[in-house]
């Protein structure tokens, strides 16, 4: 899944909120704003697994 942001301070914001359900595995800053790639917790290991 993908999200964007308009600033660091709302990706805090959502990351306190959300973080005991995803993990984050990617985050860019492009022209200002965050964009973050990322799964719910039980899929992690899956995902991070087909990257090697």
């Amino acid at each position: 899944m993908t999200m964007t942001f308009d600033n660091w301070t709302a990706y805090d914001e959502w990351l306190i909120a959300n973080y005991q359900d995803y993990a984050i595995y990617k985050v860019n800053e492009v022209s200002g704003k965050i964009e973050i790639e990322y799964c719910a917790k039980d899929d992690f290991e899956k995902i991070k697994d087909e990257g090697k």
